[in-house]
């Protein structure tokens, strides 16, 4: 499929590419990295096994054709030419920046090629190009797996002109996105460096991965569609964008009308993109190779340097809150490391992040529930006890990281565990579950009550005190009934699977009963009150349990 692709995409590079540019090289160049590429497991669909995961681009495929299979059936339904095109050309534009962005940061930025190829006879010019044309070969397959399903839409609601037609103007979108894509990274890497670019890039992907859970689940529950159709007109600055003019042009050869306006749309749908392709490779393809490869001999240039400077220390935020919460060394130590690792390890992030983003979908979900009037539910609130959900959603959000805290791609960094004379390396572990509830759970946790405390007033306080020692409780028995790992000691890819139905079951059956007492004694006014104590006790026995694990309780 790929090879296909790449026959296509030379074809039509050969048009635009300069003399400089030599097509023979650049071609093997790019069969080159698509063979690479072949045995390369990505790190986003890499499964935690010991076994390689295969066809990781089928499976991305049949996710993008998900989403085309959605706007397919939008245009079914709206079968309004203008207002489906402008919504198709906005997805296909969007969603190729979001892939650039997300999934070819790492091709975008990589210098390694510089100090492999530069020094053969090839210019730096066709080593950018065939960067270029190695990410359209994966774009235009994604770009395939994303229109399929809408044009054929297009060639059945709209007929065969039309479908032909949005062919070409889906691919002149795909090449403006690439345009834009290139842009944002000139700009940025002239205001960054290649480290703060990548951290960008991870908040940006971290961004993006809960957009998409929040639209998914909260736009359909608050577009009327019928009320866009029926109220659906252009204002003037709508024609600068391009989904617009692509929309137009479709419009035109549809009612077969060629006035002025249309006439410039159709020249803007053609001409911008492809003037916007030839900048990129006339222009930032050599401002762009040149920043990066300033950037990598900038960057080996500096780590030699040594700073004498002498700079009075002052105690990090986590160092005091360590030694107000820590009972010793070792659970000192511990709380630190994970403190600052889970601020520093960019697959920490970008594992859960996204899980915080889908606390608040699924409170959305659960309070304001689908097929309810939001305003009238919104009215009658307070008269609920969905506070409930706002008690303890936190706790399902940061459950994840404590098996995440315990893989890190440095993990043979963790011989320090084993060489250092700790009898019980217990504290450790206990260090990294305070460092977890107050970086992650805490904070959330008062956002959550704040907001319940404007709803529900001074009435719930006791509820959110018990569901506050009830969640900690829930977070150390999940952390007690699992393997227990010394923090970021363990290999990304191996993770310990047996009995895992098991424990799983039990954890849901403690949660269960802690909720669904919690739920009971509201029934009672005093009872909340009168189980805040057990609640407290048990969390404190649960922390000493833990404290006091020893090495052959430790899996390694």
């Amino acid at each position: 499929m790929d090879k296909l692709v790449l026959t296509f995409v030379l074809a039509v590079a050969r048009l635009f590419l300069q003399k400089d540019v030599d097509i023979d090289k650049l071609k093997i160049i790019v069969e080159t990295k698509l063979m690479m590429d072949r045995r390369r497991v990505r790190v986003t669909m890499k499964k935690q096994s010991d076994k390689e995961p295969k066809n990781q681009l089928l499976v991305t495929q049949i996710v993008y054709a998900f989403f085309g299979l959605m706007m397919a059936g939008l245009i079914f339904y709206l079968k309004a030419i203008v207002l489906t095109m402008i919504f198709l050309h906005s997805y296909i534009l969007f969603m190729m920046a979001m892939t650039m962005i997300t999934d070819f940061s790492t091709i975008m930025l990589d210098t390694t090629d510089n100090q492999i190829i530069l020094p053969r006879p090839v210019s730096s010019k066709t080593l950018f190009t065939a960067r270029l044309v190695h990410i359209l070969v994966y774009l235009l397959q994604f770009t395939l797996a994303l229109a399929l399903f809408p044009l054929i839409a297009c060639f059945v609601v709209f007929g065969p002109l039309v479908g032909i037609t949005a062919i070409f103007t889906v691919l002149f979108t795909v090449a403006f996105a690439v345009f834009l894509t290139y842009l944002l990274y000139a700009l940025v890497l002239r205001f960054a460096n290649e480290e703060k670019v990548k951290d960008i890039i991870s908040y940006f992907q971290i961004f993006m991965t809960i957009f998409f859970a929040v639209g998914y689940q909260v736009l359909p529950r608050l577009i009327n569609f019928d009320a866009i159709k029926r109220n659906f007109s252009l204002h003037t600055y709508s024609y600068f964008l391009p989904p617009v003019w692509m929309a137009i042009t479709l419009e035109a050869i549809h009612d077969f009308n060629f006035d002025g306006i249309h006439v410039l749309m159709i020249a803007l749908s053609f001409m911008i993109p492809a003037f916007a392709f030839w900048i990129m490779i006339k222009f930032l393809a050599p401002a762009f190779a040149k920043k990066l490869s300033a950037m990598g001999s900038s960057s080996d240039a500096s780590s030699g340097k040594s700073i004498s400077k002498k700079v009075h220390y002052k105690k990090p935020f986590e160092e005091k809150l360590s030694d107000l919460l820590s009972t010793n060394n070792t659970e000192k130590a511990g709380f630190e490391l994970t403190w600052k690792m889970t601020a520093r390890d960019r697959l920490f992030k970008m594992q859960f992040y996204p899980s915080l983003g889908y606390l608040f979908v699924f409170a959305f979900i659960f309070v304001f529930k689908s097929g309810q009037n939001i305003k009238m539910l919104w009215a009658t609130l307070s008269s609920t006890t969905y506070f409930l959900w706002f008690v303890y959603l936190p706790m399902f959000s940061i459950s994840s990281a404590i098996m995440l805290i315990a893989f890190n791609e440095n993990f043979t960094a963790s011989w320090v565990y084993l060489s250092s004379p700790l009898r019980l390396p217990g504290s450790l572990i206990s260090g990294s579950l305070k460092s977890l509830l107050v970086k992650f759970f805490l904070p959330i946790f008062v956002l959550l009550f704040g907001f319940s405390f404007y709803v529900w007033g001074y009435t719930i306080a006791d509820d959110f005190i018990f569901g506050f020692f009830n969640n900690i409780l829930i977070f150390l028995l999940t952390a007690h009934f699992n393997s227990s790992y010394l923090p970021f000691s363990m290999q990304p890819n191996v993770k310990q699977q047996t009995g895992k139905f098991v424990k799983v079951f039990l954890q849901l059956v403690i949660v269960g009963a802690l909720v669904g007492l919690h739920y009971v004694a509201l029934m009672l006014p005093w009872m909340v009150a009168a189980l805040i104590p057990f609640s407290a006790v048990g969390c404190y026995f649960m922390f000493k349990t833990i404290q006091q694990y020893k090495w052959i309780q430790i899996t390694t």
